[in-house]
């Protein structure tokens, strides 16, 4: 489904507080639930700007525990960056630090955390082709698999990027396995990577724990 362009798009967003109450249906669909104790009652401090948990006092906001982490960007320019990669067009840290007039630095940062969510979108610890493989669980047909997904990985850097460090390889990786799986339907990709963006990020310590919970109340 072809997306809607991105002047419309942005034109949801006319400040700051109209990215948050977007950011806030996103993440919580239905309605707030404490990161910490998963309390969905909570108060609003509007001079912060932050969510506070009626039961444990956590204060919480938009971003916490997300891609977006105790970011000092406008979230603008978070949700013009999500929309810009994942509509299929090609986005460098120099565009991103031209369009938003910020530095090189903040603007590979910002696309690094976009990667990431990009990542979170799509995982699958069978089809993480930059991964390496178990030699003694790994199948041939596996490994073949694999090797030929970092080949085609490898043309789109040099393509798009020409050349990145081998430290930072994987990053690009995440963005080739998100864009060739959903190259055919730049809207859905933006929701989905929107949603990837916006929704928290639980250690496994968390997710034990309120995996945990969760089966105590049913």
């Amino acid at each position: 489904m072809r997306a809607m362009s991105i002047r419309r798009f942005m034109e949801q967003f006319p400040d700051e507080q109209a990215c948050r109450d977007y950011l806030f249906q996103v993440r919580w669909p239905r309605g707030f639930i404490c990161t910490k104790c998963g309390e969905n009652q909570y108060t609003l401090i509007l001079t912060r700007h932050l969510y506070e948990c009626s039961n444990c006092r956590t204060q919480i906001s938009i971003t916490a525990n997300t891609v977006m982490h105790r970011t000092k960007l406008p979230l603008s320019y978070w949700l013009l960056t999500f929309y810009w990669v994942a509509s299929g067009e090609q986005c460098s840290a120099r565009k991103i630090a031209k369009t938003l007039q910020v530095q090189y630095r903040t603007a590979l940062r910002l696309l690094d955390q976009v990667r990431y969510a990009m990542f979170r979108a799509e995982y699958d610890a069978l089809f993480s082709f930059w991964l390496p493989n178990d030699k003694h669980a790994t199948p041939y047909v596996v490994k073949k698999g694999k090797h030929k997904m970092v080949n085609k990985a490898g043309l789109f850097i040099k393509r798009h990027y020409r050349h990145v460090s081998p430290t930072s390889k994987h990053k690009y990786f995440y963005e080739y396995r998100f864009r060739s799986i959903n190259q055919y339907d730049p809207a859905a990709a933006i929701d989905k990577l929107i949603n990837s963006g916006s929704s928290t990020i639980y250690s496994l310590n968390e997710y034990h724990r309120k995996t945990i919970s969760k089966k105590a109340t049913v």
